[in-house]
């Protein structure tokens, strides 16, 4: 009984075909998930901003002083910390700077957070005057409100 293999030249030109897939598949599968990382971090900013809103009409119905002085008991880079927990009532959940998780927070102080949204772009954003802000370039703040 003879086995029938695949000859080099067979299997040459499927490395050849899978290779020229890959060269047109790999961008397109890159602007998919800057794309989904771009809708959840819009995503994230709208509530967070939103729900700050909703504290600040809270406390001035109750005639107090708004001061917005943290918006979680998050520890500084540290991964799987819940971020925004006095903002929201569902868990975001935080990266470090050695991991750098795409799609994913990091506190970076007490009042500024950055969200990794490709593997060379960061959007950061603080807390200034009771006000949840972008302050990374106007480009990306633009798109993102």
């Amino acid at each position: 009984m003879i086995a029938k293999a695949f000859s080099l030249l067979e299997l040459i030109i499927v490395i050849l075909i899978i290779a020229i897939i890959s060269y047109f598949l790999v961008p397109k599968l890159q602007d998919v998930f800057l794309k989904t990382h771009l809708t959840q971090l819009k995503s994230n900013v709208a509530i967070i901003q939103n729900n700050i809103s909703k504290l600040k009409s809270k406390e001035i119905l109750l005639l107090s002083d708004f001061k917005i002085d943290k918006l979680d008991d998050a520890r500084v880079n540290i991964k799987d910390e819940k971020l925004f927990t006095k903002v929201i009532d569902f868990d975001i959940l935080s990266t470090d700077n050695e991991t750098k998780e795409l799609g994913k927070w990091i506190k970076t102080s007490a009042l500024s957070y950055e969200y990794f949204l490709a593997s060379n772009q960061r959007v950061l954003f603080e807390i200034e005057n009771n006000i949840f802000i972008c302050k990374s370039n106007i480009e990306i703040c633009k798109e993102i409100e």
